[in-house]
């Protein structure tokens, strides 16, 4: 049976990745200024950065519109979570009610953990919908921090060409890296809860 506690998990998953990508991205945005203020300050010198960290911040303005969405399914996802809670603990107590019957079974009873039967099912269909959505967002997620640390990789590498230049590109480049990193991190914790949510459910059924 999914428990409280792994729903309250997974809660607490999509509070601290929304927190913390919306965190990383401020910052990747403020440093990416950063560069762009450099990039103007040293003239063609720097012109080679100045495309990537124009791609950086691009690509960080669609990595937060997809994060936005990553919360809309959650309410739904968690309340079909505590329904199918709700009817399990319902069966439940009817197995209990008929082991401890010494006659046939009440008829009333028997429909009535017919109908809850059919809602757990009915429930946990739509949960894993739900939970596949949001799998399927949060992998749109991951391949756009993956395309992202691809430009991170291109900005250090204009940054110790630039070098010479005396703009401090390497430090900013590495900031640009740490905040991706963040967001990677927390994408990656929120999917693997909502993964464990999905398999103890299909344990469950």
């Amino acid at each position: 049976m999914t428990n409280v506690r792994l729903i309250m998990d997974v809660i607490d998953a999509s509070f601290t990745a929304r927190r913390d990508i919306e965190r990383a991205l401020r910052e990747i945005d403020r440093r990416t200024l950063n560069a762009m203020v450099l990039v103007k300050k040293h003239g063609n010198r720097l012109a080679g950065y100045g495309v990537v960290a124009q791609a950086f911040r691009e690509r960080a303005a669609v990595l937060r519109e997809s994060a936005s969405h990553l919360q809309e399914n959650i309410a739904p996802l968690i309340e079909a979570q505590m329904r199918i809670l709700q009817h399990q603990r319902l069966l439940e107590n009817y197995r209990q009610l008929n082991n401890n019957s010494v006659s046939k079974p009440c008829p009333g009873l028997l429909r009535a953990y017919e109908q809850w039967s059919a809602l757990v099912e009915e429930e946990s269909k739509n949960a894993n919908a739900i939970r596949q959505l949001l799998l399927e967002k949060v992998q749109l997620l991951q391949e756009g921090v993956e395309a992202q640390e691809y430009v991170v990789t291109s900005a250090r590498i204009e940054a110790a060409l630039a070098e010479a230049s005396g703009a401090p590109l390497v430090q900013v480049s590495r900031d640009m890296g740490e905040a991706v990193q963040i967001v990677a991190r927390a994408i990656r914790h929120y999917r693997q809860q909502l993964e464990r949510l999905q398999d103890e459910s299909i344990e469950s059924l």
